[in-house]
């Protein structure tokens, strides 16, 4: 038996021994002193202690103590303070492992960041494709509006080319007013909400090049691994995914949640008539209408002045052929210029009337007679001739009326045609 064996068996039979002396009150009492005795035991204690202790293992160390951890302050205080356990002989394997399993557990960690980054993304896409799209629907009724009211100010120009007589207000000009009045509001309320949409796309724009920034930032570390952008199901969570958006990364956080802001602000701040705005399209077509009727009126007048016309000028030509007849009278009414007329039937000194006159006051009224009926000839042929000449200024009245009521219908008609094709060829024609 060794001589290891035999101190075992003297420990395992006299654990006292470990302790110091014993008294055996059988036995003396000790002579030495008590320093000198301690002081032996105390070098059999500590040749147990480092009989103990193992050579080169690591010192049981509980759960988590054994993972790797990224160097820190906090780190390397306790590490100059503790000292570190004598390394195994496959330290640098243990360390190698170690490390390799920190790097794929950041890799899943930062993938499953990505997808939280790439689904706030696609949100934040979505959301400025929808703006877009109702951006791109305001400027083409912005450019409708635009092109409507060039095509309200064509038609009070061309309306204004009419004559004189047929410049008249009414309800035409009412309802032109109107509706510029209405596209000009309109027009006012689709620059409001373009430049809200712009506002808009301009902040969504900073956010999607933030979260792109921290996605490419991520991906650098994911050349290795299998890389899946697809994002999680509902329902399931994302395993991992709040270690690198925590606070080791404030900054992807803070962009997380302003993005997240930004669009619920950006949703609950729409005006209810934001994706469609008001229309003038009745109004328009009211007076595209009026138009009609205001051409199938002139229309009206214009036959009722032709029928006029037609009556005025038989009445014309009447009152023509009385004058004619009334100024032959007249002449016959005269009588003839000389006595040495042969072909004169009327003599004053006819025999007839010498024979009457032989008597005194036997005188005849007959010249008297014949110059009153002349001079009330005179008078009838003077009034036949005003009465023609007011028939005359009558008939280029109605003339004139006439041809002013065929601008006129001419004029209406080609504004409800120029009204009709701007309403049809929205898509044709461009207002820049």
């Amino acid at each position: 038996m060794g001589k290891n064996s035999r101190y075992d068996l003297y420990v395992k039979m006299c654990p006292f021994a470990l302790l110091g002396p014993t008294v055996d009150p059988m036995a003396a009492l000790p002579v030495g002193s008590a320093t000198w005795r301690d002081a032996s035991y105390r070098t059999i204690r500590l040749a147990h202690s480092l009989r103990s202790r193992p050579f080169s293992s690591l010192p049981s160390a509980p759960s988590g103590q054994g993972k790797l951890r990224p160097q820190d302050e906090h780190t390397k205080v306790m590490g100059t303070t503790r000292p570190q356990p004598t390394p195994p002989p496959f330290h640098r394997d243990l360390i190698v492992n170690q490390c390799n399993a920190y790097i794929r557990g950041y890799m899943r960690e930062t993938r499953s960041s990505m997808f939280i980054l790439r689904q706030a993304l696609w949100e934040t896409d979505r959301q400025i494709q929808r703006l877009q799209k109702e951006r791109d629907i305001l400027e083409r009724s912005h450019a409708n509006t635009r092109r409507d009211m060039m095509t309200n100010n064509e038609t009070i120009q061309l309306r204004q080319t009419r004559p004189m007589t047929e410049r008249y207000p009414d309800k035409v000009d009412a309802l032109l007013h109107e509706e510029r009045n209405g596209l000009l509001d309109l027009k006012r309320h689709t620059e409001r909400q373009l430049q809200e949409i712009a506002r808009q796309l301009q902040v969504l724009h900073s956010h999607r090049q933030k979260l792109s920034e921290f996605c490419k930032e991520k991906g650098r570390v994911l050349d290795i691994i299998s890389e899946n952008a697809r994002p999680q199901s509902v329902g399931r969570k994302t395993p991992g995914g709040s270690t690198l958006l925590g606070p080791e990364n404030k900054d992807c956080q803070a962009a997380l949640n302003d993005c997240h802001l930004t669009r619920e602000k950006f949703l609950n701040t729409q005006p209810p008539n934001w994706q469609k705005p008001l229309d003038c399209t009745e109004l328009k077509e009211n007076v595209t209408q009026v138009l009609r009727k205001k051409a199938e009126e002139s229309s009206r007048i214009r036959d009722d002045v032709t029928l006029a016309l037609g009556d005025l000028k038989n009445t014309i030509q009447r009152q023509h052929r009385l004058y004619e007849e009334l100024e032959a009278s007249y002449q016959l009414q005269l009588g003839p210029e000389s006595s040495l007329d042969l072909s004169v039937r009327e003599r004053l000194d006819r025999p007839l009337v010498r024979i009457l006159q032989r008597h005194p006051g036997t005188q005849l009224p007959e010249s008297t007679l014949i110059s009153q009926g002349s001079a009330s000839l005179e008078k009838s042929l003077g009034k036949a001739h005003d009465r023609i000449g007011s028939l005359h200024v009558a008939q280029m009245k109605l003339q004139e009326d006439q041809k002013n009521k065929l601008w006129g219908e001419r004029i209406d008609r080609a504004a409800v045609r120029l009204r009709v094709k701007s309403a049809k060829g929205r898509r044709e024609r461009l207002c820049l």
